[in-house]
């Protein structure tokens, strides 16, 4: 009876070893995305003076601390009234081998003088594929857009995302 329970107690133990060496660990990824406006489209709202509604697709790369770099594009809504309002962001980011990263944030958005301020904002995770299939997790994005949207709207946004896997 002894025996058996101790044979027990070790199949279960292996079992547990091999299951956290299968369990892929977490990670925090910080890297700056520099991105250029492939099309947006603008809507006056006509409510209050300067309120405008786009919707807008950026791509670019980005560049990790490393010195790798990936790929990146978003699709965003943005309201705005005289520069300054909100965006509802929706992000993709592919490395080299193929991983894909899938994650939203909403923009708190700022104008100061020519320049958008992109605001401390949450990230949320959404998913992916390879290194981040079934990832979870948070964190944040800030930035500038250093042109306006009808010149090329060129930005920069720095990430830093807990990647929970």
């Amino acid at each position: 009876m002894i025996h058996r329970s101790v044979l027990t107690m070790m199949a279960i133990g292996a079992v547990g070893l091999c299951a956290s060496s299968i369990a892929r660990a977490d990670e925090v990824l910080k890297f700056r995305a520099i991105l250029h406006a492939n099309s947006v489209q603008s809507q006056e709202v006509g409510d209050v003076d300067g309120h405008v509604f786009s919707v807008g697709r950026f791509s670019g790369l980005a560049s990790f601390p490393d010195g790798s770099v990936g790929t990146t594009y978003f699709t965003a809504e943005t309201d705005y009234i005289k520069g300054s309002g909100t965006s509802l962001v929706y992000h993709n980011l592919t490395l080299k081998d193929g991983s894909e990263l899938w994650y939203k944030v909403t923009v708190a958005v700022k104008l100061e003088g020519t320049t958008t301020i992109f605001l401390e904002s949450p990230v949320t995770v959404l998913g992916g594929k390879g290194r981040f299939e079934g990832a979870k997790g948070n964190g944040t994005l800030s930035g500038q857009r250093l042109a306006p949207l009808a010149t090329g709207a060129d930005n920069y946004l720095d990430i830093a995302i807990n990647v929970k896997k």
